[in-house]
């Protein structure tokens, strides 16, 4: 009875086995589908392109006796503020700000370019807050990268952990970046950032510091009586520039205007038919005008819609987007494989 018995036990082991390896090669298979594919050797060197400036950075501001809090810039960024100083304007999260540091999002971001048809030579707008410096190098890299043409218009001001350290704000490591040749776009408008971006709400301090940054750049800053006036001025610069393309970058007001309903806009990339939740300021003037944008803000929504690991260490790989219906298919396999797999099999006794 022992040997009639072991046979068929052996037998349903054996099954078993092919049973799940089939399962694993079939979820392996869903999962090959739904990644994007791997990079390229110009994102490739995109993505070094970015990691060597943020390096830099890391080392040129320890060397220059800035403010480097080490358990936050924990990957060696060069890129996270402080929590709080003089041109901080809200508070911010630096597990948001070390995502946005993640090299991969220049290589979104050219793909980005690439699915709206960008050409070498083609004219973009980037206004950008100081609050994700990550993001900008990264779109200043894929820019030039395409050899795309941009505006460049970046509010001094920053949240907690952003380009807030006064002995580093944004024209301060544009200049090294530039210098050491990560970057060649120089900015064509600053403005105070804060409230309208008029340095409403800065301490006197820190509106002389960025007024005092700016000066030193040789950079304009961009004015104006008030918030509407601010949302005016902007969007007429991007439409004389012929933009095909606004890249928003954080929370600066004119961009978002002055309703809440901008922050229900999903993050990325938004197409011209997608106006609901634009808001009224330059975001919604642009998809308005027939410009798409790039919505930088609300990291987490923004990483799992590019497919960026949320606050990981920066790791050469292209991002990998899931796919809900390939999701929901490796699902329904697996829940068909567990219901009919037999867990036990019952032999008879007799015989």
């Amino acid at each position: 009875m022992a040997g009639r018995n072991t046979i068929p036990h052996e037998r349903f082991i054996l099954q078993t086995r092919w049973k799940l390896l089939l399962l694993a090669l079939g979820l392996a298979g869903l999962w090959y589908l739904a990644a994007t594919a791997a990079m390229t050797p110009d994102e490739l060197r995109q993505w070094e392109r970015v990691r060597a400036a943020q390096l830099h950075l890391s080392q040129w501001r320890q060397g220059s006796g800035g403010t480097v809090d080490a358990a936050e810039d924990r990957w060696n960024c060069g890129l996270i503020g402080m929590e709080w100083s003089s041109i901080s304007t809200t508070l911010g999260d630096p597990s948001a700000k070390r995502t946005a540091c993640n090299p991969a999002w220049a290589v979104s971001l050219s793909r980005w370019f690439i699915d709206l048809g960008l050409k070498p030579g083609d004219p973009i707008a980037i206004y950008s807050s100081g609050s994700f410096p990550g993001f900008l190098l990264s779109v200043l890299v894929a820019a030039e990268a395409m050899e795309l043409k941009p505006l460049l218009i970046v509010s001094l001001g920053s949240s907690s952990w952003g380009a807030n350290d006064p002995a580093a704000p944004w024209p301060v490591l544009a200049a090294e970046l530039r210098h050491k040749g990560f970057i060649r776009t120089p900015a064509d408008y600053y403005t105070l950032g804060a409230g309208a971006e008029l340095g409403q709400g800065l301490s006197p301090e820190g509106e002389a510091l960025l007024r005092s940054a700016a000066q030193e750049a040789g950079v304009e800053l961009l004015t104006a009586p008030g918030l509407a006036e601010m949302i005016f001025r902007k969007t007429d610069l991007m439409v004389q520039h012929q933009s095909r393309l606004l890249v928003s970058i954080g929370g600066s007001q004119a961009n978002l205007g002055d309703g809440l309903e901008i922050l229900k806009l999903q993050p990325g990339l938004v197409q011209v038919d997608e106006k609901s939740n634009a808001g009224n300021g330059v975001i919604a003037k642009a998809l308005q005008a027939g410009i798409p944008v790039i919505h930088m803000l609300n990291v987490k929504a923004l990483s799992e819609f590019s497919g960026i690991p949320y606050d990981s260490r920066p790791r050469k790989v292209a991002p990998v987007k899931v796919s809900v219906g390939l999701s929901l298919a490796g699902t329904i396999i697996f829940i068909i494989v567990l219901w009919r797999h037999r867990r036990w099999k019952f032999e008879s006794a007799s015989g």
